[in-house]
């Protein structure tokens, strides 16, 4: 993760991001399911025998992965087998799996989040530049670069190293999602429980960075079929087949 924040004060730059910084670790051990001792672990580990009743954050974040499941017509899916086999229980925030075996990966939404996350806290801070990179694959621009009028963001060929494209940022947000000769096969098709194989890159650009998280993994995992519709319905302008 890479930061650029702009300001005439550096000791209140520096307690900006310790703040942030110290949040986003929480959120990470909060949404990693390799954390043993971490929220999303413990329901993965414990929701198929019993209800867990989770944290007001936690909470809320799943009934906003479970919107994006709706909305995608299933082809966002957080568990590992089918997210409408997850019961919530509204009175006590709790929920439990049908099926053993289940379990949450917010691989295709914690990003996102954390940058909207981000966005909201930089802007009460008064930023009016900052750029947040989340290797390339999730970022945050607000304000343009210093010496022009965006921040360019290139995309680079994993197999190759050459720039497939360029993005200039503004005041939004740019999910990039797809298989690289490193990272294959890590994204699922929740209707046939197949991988997406294939060398493919998409790209959105956002004003909202869940949005464009979310329904670049999405867009992987349906195919181009679904696009026109998505478009309408989250008012998307700038999607991209990069590769």
């Amino acid at each position: 993760m890479d930061v650029l924040l702009f300001g005439e004060d550096r000791n209140v730059l520096e307690t900006l991001w310790n703040s942030i910084e110290k949040e986003l670790r929480r959120l990470e051990k909060m949404l990693n399911r390799f954390d043993p001792f971490g929220e999303t672990a413990t329901v993965n580990r414990e929701a198929a025998f019993a209800k867990v009743q989770l944290s007001d954050q936690l909470w809320d974040i799943l009934l906003d992965c479970r919107r994006y499941y709706q909305e995608t017509n299933g082809y966002f899916d957080i568990t590992t087998i089918d997210f409408s086999k997850t019961v919530f229980m509204d009175d006590s925030h709790s929920i439990l799996f049908e099926k053993y075996g289940m379990s949450l990966d917010f691989g295709g939404y914690a990003k996102g989040y954390a940058l909207q996350w981000m966005r909201q806290q930089l802007k009460e801070a008064g930023m009016k530049r900052a750029l947040v990179n989340f290797g390339n694959s999730s970022v945050l621009a607000i304000g343009a670069h210093p010496h022009g009028d965006s921040w360019p963001i290139g995309i680079e060929d994993p197999s190759n190293g050459a720039i497939l494209s360029t993005f200039h940022l503004c005041n939004n947000s740019l999910s990039v999602s797809g298989n690289t000769p490193s990272h294959a096969l890590h994204i699922k098709n929740p209707k046939i429980s197949e991988f997406i194989s294939g060398d493919r890159i998409v790209a959105i650009v956002a004003e909202d960075p869940i949005d464009a998280e979310v329904l670049t993994t999405a867009w992987i995992a349906s195919g181009d079929s679904a696009i026109p519709a998505w478009m309408t319905k989250f008012n998307l302008k700038n999607i991209y087949n990069i590769k």
